[in-house]
């Protein structure tokens, strides 16, 4: 892989930083860990991402026989099996030959990127995990979220050069959630409290973002299902903010921030009075947009909320075809 030091100091996160050149990675070391979440509920994200990615012309495929990182439930009750199960993944995509690992999932992110930190950290825990599988994990996977990726491995100018119908006159509300970047120190590719990584691809494609304090609040993930009064609460704070700041979206990379913000939105809007439906795309679907791309296959019709308004207000007229 070429690497190439940026002679500008890095927008996000204030230092220096390496850009890799995409062009020159060998195909079969960049992968996608889906997640339970993008081959489900939010399967129009990984259809977006896999349009994404064909257009920026990023050779990638998607880690084989993974399986689910076990997300918040796994964890609140064995430690231990929670990190059995994140070993797994990242011994399969060193087998596999990946050396990098694109997370979209926000949870899957979180217990993948936490579990590579204990395990390059402690040679004992290492040791131990690896005594208890069948495929060990020697640490030459590096786990990425997808907008490290997008902004630090791709770059803004890649971003930039294939956008055909830029976002002129949409305003956007970025809005992270609370675990793209609660990350250990080292591993930080964005500010944990304000980032801006996903505002600066949405300024790349044209648009205008707010700033905005609500950014990286919690939607309540899965309280949704088990305390569904605390989780509309938050929800309704996250969509009453945006839309009194006047945004035509609220753009996410989290499939579960998605789900909450896009489908709860008939009984928050009545409780919260928020007179207009609010649409929730995910970046890579912005992305796609701005690239051209025909809404079918970016997964349009798949969203809750019609993004219908979002194409009439930078003037395209595609159609919505699942």
């Amino acid at each position: 892989m070429d690497k190439k030091a940026c002679s500008k100091e890095c927008k996000i996160t204030g230092g220096s930083c390496f850009r890799n050149k995409v062009i020159f990675m060998n195909k079969d070391e960049i992968a996608i860990y889906p997640g339970c979440s993008l081959e489900t509920s939010s399967s129009h994200y990984l259809q977006s991402i896999r349009t994404v990615f064909s257009v920026l012309q990023i050779p990638f495929r998607e880690i084989v026989d993974w399986n689910c990182c076990g997300a918040t439930s796994v964890k609140s009750i064995d430690q231990h099996l929670n990190l059995l199960l994140s070993h797994k993944n990242l011994a399969l995509a060193e087998k596999q030959g990946i050396r990098e690992l694109v997370v979209p999932c926000a949870s899957c992110y979180f217990r993948l990127i936490g579990a590579e930190y204990e395990l390059n950290n402690n040679e004992k825990l290492l040791e131990q995990i690896n005594s208890e599988s069948d495929l060990p994990y020697r640490g030459e996977v590096r786990v990425r979220n997808i907008l490290d990726f997008f902004v630090n491995v791709a770059g803004l100018e890649l971003i930039k050069k294939n956008v055909k119908n830029p976002l002129n006159g949409l305003t956007v509300a970025c809005y992270y959630g609370c675990l793209n970047t609660r990350v250990p120190l080292d591993k930080a590719f964005d500010t944990r409290e304000y980032p801006m990584s996903m505002d600066e691809i949405v300024k790349t494609l044209g648009a205008d973002v707010v700033n905005w304090s609500y950014k990286t609040d919690c939607c309540g993930a899965s309280l949704f299902v088990t305390v569904g009064s605390i989780a509309e609460k938050l929800v309704g704070k996250v969509l009453k903010d945006a839309a009194l700041r006047g945004v035509d979206c609220v753009t996410v990379s989290c499939p579960m921030c998605q789900t909450n913000l896009d489908t709860k939105q008939k009984s928050v809007r009545k409780k919260y009075s928020i007179e207009n439906p609010m649409p929730v795309p995910f970046i890579t679907q912005l992305m796609g947009l701005a690239f051209g791309c025909n809404p079918g296959d970016l997964g349009f019709g798949k969203n809750f909320v019609p993004l219908g308004s979002i194409s009439d207000t930078v003037s395209l007229k595609e159609s919505y075809d699942r």
